[in-house]
C-alpha cells in the first residue's frame, strides 16, 4: 500500500500497520530462562561463598587480594613500558612524579591524623569500625597507583583500564570487609590521588594528542577520494575542527574531526541529560568514541538512503587512537539562521517541514532541530545536516520531540504564528495535538535552549497558537519524559541529609528507647489532634469555594494530600492535590487556583496571629529559654527581610510577580464575594485557624506521653510548632523529612527545658502520626478518587 493525500489527513502512526485484532497468547521467552538460571546460579555462588568464607574465613580473602594486588603492580608496569617505546617518556615522568606526591602527601595526612590532628577527624577516619584501636585512614597503595595511571592513561587499552580500576575496587573492598579501612578513609584516598595526577597535569602540562593539519591531510591522501588539497576553518561555530578539502576534479568535502577531547567536553551535558530526561528523550548516551562514530556514519547511510538530501559520507579515516575524520559532501547554501528575514517565506518554511516529516516516516529521528541543521541549497533545496544525536528504528516520541523543536526553532526565526500554520499542513492537526504537551525546554537542544533564553516568550506562544487551530479539541494527555527535575534533586539532597540526621539519632537512641515509658492515654490525645488537622484543611478550602462539595471527597482528598507529600516537599504536593480536586469537582481552572490562594492568604494571616498570640503568653512561668518578644520580634523580622529583599531585587521582584500574581489577581473579589456569605467565610477561616491548633495539639500530647511528670505550657509548644513545622516545609524533602524533625526536636529541648532524648522522641510520636501512619489510608484514599475521576 503507497501513502497519498496530504500529510494533514495522515494520522500519528498513519504509516504503521495497524495491530492485529487478536492477542497473541503467553509464549515462553529464551532469554527469560537464561537469566532465570543466572539468577538462580548466582544466588547459589552468594550462598556458597558465603558459608565457605564463615567456615574459613582467610581462604578467599587472601587469594583474591593478592590477585588484585598482582594487578596493580602488572597494568601500570606494563602500560609505563608500552608508553616508554611510544617515545612518550614525559608522560611517564609526569606520572612516576604524580605517584611519589601522592604517596608522601597520603604518607604525611596518615601520621597527622594519627599524631596530632583533632580527634573529631581522627575519630571520623581512622577509628576501626566496631571498635579496637585506630587505622591508617588513607591507603597507600591505592593513592599511588590511582595518581599514577590518571596520569599515564590507557589510551584505547580498555582491557588493561578495566582490570586496573578493577584490582583497586576489590583491593578497596576487601580493606572495608578486612576491617582494615573505613569507607571515608577509602573515599578521600582515590579522591586524593586523582587530584594530585590532574594537578600534576595542569602544572607540568600534557603532549597534546590532537592529530595536526599534516596528519589530517595524511589520512585524506589514503581515502578513495581523488588528490585532496585540505585547508582549516578558523572559529568553527560549534568547537569541533573542520577543514575545506578541494580535489583535483574541483569536488569539495568539508572534514570534521571527532576527538576524545571534544566527546569530554560534552560530557557534563550528557549526564546532565542522562539524569534529567528519560531515555527516549535522551539526545545522546554516554558513548565512547567508537559508538559515536558509528551512530554518525549510520545516521549518514540511513538518512541518504531515505531519499532526504543530506551531504554524502565521503570517508571515515582513524587519525589515531583518540580522534576519527568524517569527510561529507560539501553543499553550497546557508543554514536558516543565515538567511535574510524575507528569504524565509512559507514555500521555504513548508518544503523544511516536508524533510522533517519524511525522515520520521522512515523511523529516524534527528534530535538536533535547531536552525543550523537545516542548509538552503544554491538551487533552493533543502538539505539535512548535523546528524549527530538521532537514532533510526526510533520511537514516536522522539520524532514528536524533533518537531516540538523545530517548531522553536521556527517561530525564533520567523513568528509563532507562521511556524506553526505551516507545520499544519505538512502534519496535520492530530501530530500538533501530541506535539503540545512536549513543549518544555528540557526537550530542546543545547543551542535551541540558548536561542530560546533571549526570547522566552516564543515556546508559551507556540503552544498558544498550536491550540488557536485547534480550539475543540480534547485536552493532550501528558508525556512524562523528565526523569528528574531541579526540584527532584534537591529533594534528593535533602533526602540524604534528613535520612543522614535520622540516622544520627537512632544510632545514639535504639528505637527501643525511642517510645520507652510511653503514656498511652496522650499518645491517643496527639492522635485525635493529627486526625482533626484533616477535617480542619477540609473547612478551610471549603470555606473559599462558592460551590458546594462533597464533603466526604474533600475529607479524603486532604488525606491523598497527605500521601502526595511522601514524594513532594511539603509545602507543593497539597496546594497541587487540593486544586486538581477542585477543578475535577466542577470548579474552573481560574476560579480554583483563586479560591487555593484565597485559602493560603487565610492560612498565613491565621499562622501571624497565632505566633504573636502564643509568643505573648509562652516562656514567663517556665524558665524557658524563648522570650516570647524574640519570637515575635524573630518572625517579623524575618517576614519583613524577605519582603525587603525582593522588594529591591529587581530580578527577584519580577520573578516573584510572574509566579505570584496569576494566582493572587482575582483573590481581591473573591473574598468581596464572599463578604456577602459570612457563614461560609468563617467556615472556612475557622479552618483556618483550627489547622494549626490541631498540630500544635498534637505535638503537645506527644510531648506529655513522654514528660507528663512536668508542666510543659501548651502555648510555647503551639509556638515551636508553628514555627518549626514552617521552616522544616521550606526545605526541599518530601514532606519536609528530616527538617522538621530536627527543627522541632531543637526547639522544643531549646524552649521547654526538657531532654534532647525526650524532645526527640516526642518529635517521632508527633511525626509517625502525622506523616508516616496516613500513608495508608492517604493511598487508598487517592486510588479511590482517581477511579471515580475526582482526581
Amino acid at each position: 500500500m503507497t501513502l497519498s493525500g496530504n500529510a494533514k489527513d495522515r494520522g500519528v502512526d498513519s504509516a504503521r500497520p495497524k495491530a492485529a485484532s487478536a492477542r497473541r497468547g503467553p509464549t515462553r521467552r529464551p532469554v527469560d530462562r537464561v537469566r532465570m538460571i543466572l539468577a538462580l546460579a548466582g544466588l547459589v555462588l552468594v550462598i556458597g561463598l558465603a558459608v565457605l568464607q564463615r567456615a574459613v574465613p582467610d581462604l578467599l580473602l587472601a587469594p583474591i587480594v593478592f590477585a588484585a594486588g598482582v594487578v596493580m603492580a602488572a597494568v601500570p608496569a606494563f602500560v609505563a613500558v608500552e608508553r616508554l617505546f611510544r617515545g612518550e617518556a614525559r608522560l611517564v615522568t609526569n606520572g612516576v612524579l604524580a605517584a611519589l606526591i601522592a604517596y608522601l602527601v597520603a604518607l604525611g595526612l596518615n601520621l597527622y591524623v594519627l599524631g596530632p590532628g583533632p580527634d573529631v577527624v581522627q575519630r571520623a577516619l581512622a577509628q576501626r569500625p566496631g571498635g579496637g584501636g585506630n587505622i591508617a585512614p588513607l591507603h597507600l597503595y591505592i593513592a599511588t597507583v590511582v595518581a599514577f595511571i590518571t596520569v599515564v592513561g590507557f589510551a584505547d587499552r580498555y582491557l588493561l583500564r578495566n582490570a586496573a580500576w578493577g584490582g583497586l575496587v576489590v583491593t578497596a573492598l576487601a580493606a572495608l570487609v578486612g576491617n582494615t579501612a573505613t569507607l571515608p578513609g577509602m573515599l578521600l584516598t582515590f579522591l586524593l590521588g586523582r587530584l594530585v595526577a590532574f594537578a600534576v597535569r595542569w602544572l607540568r602540562g600534557t603532549t597534546d594528542p590532537s592529530p595536526t593539519d599534516a596528519d589530517v591531510a595524511a589520512a585524506l591522501a589514503e581515502t578513495d577520494l581523488p588528490p585532496v588539497t585540505s585547508r582549516r576553518i578558523a572559529n568553527a561555530r560549534d568547537g569541533t575542527r573542520r577543514y575545506e578539502a578541494f580535489t583535483d576534479t574541483d569536488e569539495r568535502f568539508t572534514v570534521t574531526v571527532l576527538d576524545r577531547d571534544r566527546i569530554t567536553a560534552g560530557l557534563a551535558y550528557r549526564l546532565y541529560q542522562r539524569l534529567r530526561l528519560r531515555r527516549p528523550a535522551q539526545s545522546q548516551g554516554l558513548m565512547s568514541l567508537q559508538h559515536l562514530v558509528e551512530q554518525r556514519t549510520l545516521l549518514a547511510l540511513a538518512v541518504r538512503h531515505s531519499g532526504i538530501r543530506t551531504p554524502r559520507l565521503a570517508a571515515v579515516r582513524k587519525l589515531n587512537a583518540d580522534a576519527v575524520l568524517f569527510a561529507y559532501e560539501d553543499v553550497p547554501g546557508r543554514t536558516l539562521d543565515r538567511l535574510a528575514p524575507e528569504e524565509l517565506t512559507d514555500d521555504l518554511l513548508t518544503k523544511v517541514w516536508q524533510v522533517a516529516e519524511d525522515l520520521h516516516q522512515h523511523q529516524i529521528s534527528h534530535r538536533r532541530m535547531s536552525a543550523d541543521a537545516f542548509i538552503v541549497g544554491d538551487d533552493g533545496k533543502v538539505w539535512l545536516t548535523r546528524l549527530e544525536a538521532g537514532g533510526v528504528a526510533a520511537a514516536a516520541l522522539q520524532h514528536r520531540l524533533d518537531d516540538a523543536e523545530l517548531l522553536v526553532t521556527l517561530g525564533l526565526l520567523t513568528d509563532p504564528e507562521r511556524a506553526v500554520r505551516t507545520a499544519r499542513t505538512v502534519l496535520g492537526d492530530a501530530t500538533l495535538g501530541a506535539v503540545l504537551p512536549l513543549l518544555r525546554p528540557a526537550g530542546l537542544s543545547l543551542t535551541t535552549r540558548s536561542r530560546l533564553r533571549r526570547d522566552k516568550g516564543v515556546l508559551e506562544q507556540v503552544g498558544k497558537e498550536i491550540l488557536a487551530f485547534q480550539p475543540e479539541a480534547p485536552a493532550a494527555k501528558a508525556v512524562v519524559y523528565e526523569r528528574l527535575q531541579p526540584r527532584t534533586i534537591l529533594s534528593a539532597l535533602g533526602g540524604c541529609v534528613a535520612v543522614y540526621f535520622l540516622i544520627g539519632q537512632f544510632a545514639s537512641q535504639p528505637i527501643g528507647e525511642v517510645f520507652k515509658g510511653i503514656s498511652w492515654p496522650w499518645a491517643l490525645l496527639a492522635l485525635a489532634g493529627a486526625a482533626v488537622t484533616y477535617l480542619a484543611a477540609a473547612m478551610n478550602l471549603a470555606g473559599f469555594v462558592p460551590m458546594r462539595l462533597n464533603y466526604v471527597r474533600l475529607l479524603l482528598a486532604q488525606l491523598a494530600a497527605s500521601f502526595v507529600t511522601l514524594v513532594t516537599p511539603a509545602a507543593v504536593g497539597g496546594l497541587a492535590v487540593n486544586t486538581r480536586f477542585l477543578q475535577k469537582a466542577g470548579v474552573a481552572s481560574g476560579l480554583a487556583v483563586t479560591c487555593m490562594a484565597a485559602s493560603q492568604i487565610a492560612m498565613f494571616g491565621a499562622f501571624l496571629l497565632l505566633v504573636m498570640l502564643f509568643g505573648s503568653l509562652s516562656g514567663s512561668s517556665t524558665g524557658s529559654q524563648l522570650p516570647p518578644s524574640s519570637v515575635i520580634v524573630t518572625v517579623l523580622l524575618a517576614v519583613a527581610l524577605i519582603a525587603v529583599v525582593v522588594a529591591t531585587v529587581p530580578r527577584l521582584r519580577k520573578f516573584t510577580l510572574d509566579r505570584v500574581k496569576p494566582y493572587f489577581s482575582d483573590v481581591g473579589p473573591r473574598m468581596l464575594e464572599l463578604a456577602r456569605d459570612p457563614a461560609r467565610l468563617a467556615f472556612g477561616v475557622g479552618g483556618a485557624f483550627l489547622l494549626p491548633l490541631a498540630g500544635s495539639l498534637a505535638l503537645w500530647a506527644s510531648v506529655l506521653a513522654f514528660e507528663d511528670d512536668k508542666p510543659v505550657q501548651f502555648a510555647t509548644v503551639a509556638v515551636v510548632f508553628l514555627i518549626g513545622k514552617t521552616a522544616g516545609s521550606l526545605v526541599p524533602t518530601p514532606g519536609g523529612l528530616g527538617a522538621v524533625e530536627a527543627v522541632l526536636s531543637g526547639g522544643l529541648a531549646a524552649a521547654t527545658g526538657i531532654s534532647g532524648s525526650t524532645a526527640f522522641s516526642a518529635v517521632i510520636l508527633f511525626r509517625l502520626l502525622t506523616f508516616w501512619l496516613p500513608i495508608a489510608p492517604g493511598w487508598v484514599a487517592t486510588t479511590w478518587l482517581q477511579k471515580r475521576e475526582a482526581l
